[in-house]
């Protein structure tokens, strides 16, 4: 029986051979999201309430700022620690309840104040999401996540304490591939808030943009020709999970071939799928999705007239790899 997916190992040893010259920018890991000087649990909030609520931000959007999605949730929650603002402090969203709540996030993403203009959709499940947290931190951490992090000593599985093991039992983090859980805990790690020590078990993120990426340069394969349709025609799928397993075993051999550990990966291939090869990829017009480009903005580049992968990248060449997307499905894990 055919496979409806597959890992192209040749290809992505020759995607990991391009990533391997390539540098992040050290600016990138300097920004006030992550340097702020704030007291540690107020930082610690900002970072859990904004990955629990970091999915399907396709509709987020400040025009204003020109700001999108993620960029968008870590100008806001940036803006939060530099306020102290009582979002951020113990027990606050689970006093609120989810009304309050849900009115305090669309008057907060909206771009000029008012509740009822604002981008941010599913605003009950992302309430919910953060109130839960408030919940959870309260009942087994004594209200503190300085006193979750201390639990998992620096290791995704610990006999039980590991940030892999205690941050699944939150609805927002249960993802069985961890893709809100690794995300949180690269952003903890590139603010200096953990250390992990077992790396070698880290599951890569694994979100929409990323799979595009992978699935357009040929990295994973669908041979499945009604999967294929449905994921080029953008039509909803039942489940994602034989993609999305298929492109983090994609994942893990272009980082072992490029020498970048996963959680830097991620920033070569997350702000590729976001700027440049998205709606109207970089190689059919010409120019990037995003102004400035995300991808420009994060690696070191000289110039960015065309996409780096454009040597070894099928989906430059033939459409019928260009023309697929990332599966469209109902979640909540990314």
């Amino acid at each position: 029986m055919q496979e409806k997916v597959s890992v192209n190992t040749m290809l992505c040893k020759k995607t990991g051979n391009v990533l391997q010259g390539l540098q992040l920018r050290r600016e990138f890991y300097r920004r006030p999201f992550l340097s702020m000087t704030v007291p540690a649990e107020t930082r610690l909030r900002a970072f859990f309430y904004s990955v629990a609520i970091c999915h399907q931000t396709y509709n987020l959007h400040h025009p204003g700022l020109s700001l999108y999605g993620w960029d968008y949730l870590e100008r806001v929650f940036t803006q939060l620690m530099q306020d102290n603002d009582p979002l951020l402090q113990p027990g606050f969203s689970k006093a609120s309840g989810i009304d309050d709540i849900c009115r305090r996030l669309a008057s907060l993403f909206s771009a000029d104040g008012n509740p009822d203009h604002t981008t941010l959709d599913r605003l009950d499940e992302r309430a919910q999401f953060m109130i839960d947290l408030d919940v959870f931190v309260d009942d087994f951490f004594e209200s503190r996540i300085e006193n979750l992090i201390e639990t998992a000593d620096n290791e995704l599985i610990h006999s039980g304490t590991g940030f892999y093991e205690i941050l699944p039992g939150l609805i927002a983090f249960s993802d069985p591939m961890k893709k809100k859980v690794t995300f949180l805990l690269k952003l903890l790690e590139e603010a200096g808030m953990v250390n992990i020590r077992d790396k070698q078990n880290f599951t890569p993120i694994m979100d929409y943009h990323m799979q595009r990426v992978l699935l357009r340069t040929g990295c994973v394969e669908i041979p499945d020709e009604d999967l294929h349709h449905k994921l080029s025609d953008h039509k909803p799928i039942q489940s994602d999970e034989e993609v999305r397993n298929a492109c983090i075993d994609a994942f893990k051999l272009i980082a072992d071939v490029s020498g970048h550990p996963v959680t830097k990966l991620n920033d070569f291939f997350w702000s590729l799928g976001r700027s440049c090869c998205n709606n109207e990829p970089l190689c059919r017009v010409g120019r990037c999705e995003k102004d400035p480009c995300t991808f420009y903005e994060i690696v070191e580049l000289t110039d960015h007239r065309e996409c780096i992968l454009k040597d070894v990248c099928k989906g430059f060449r033939d459409d019928h790899y260009r023309n697929l997307w990332q599966p469209v499905v109902e979640t909540h894990y990314y």
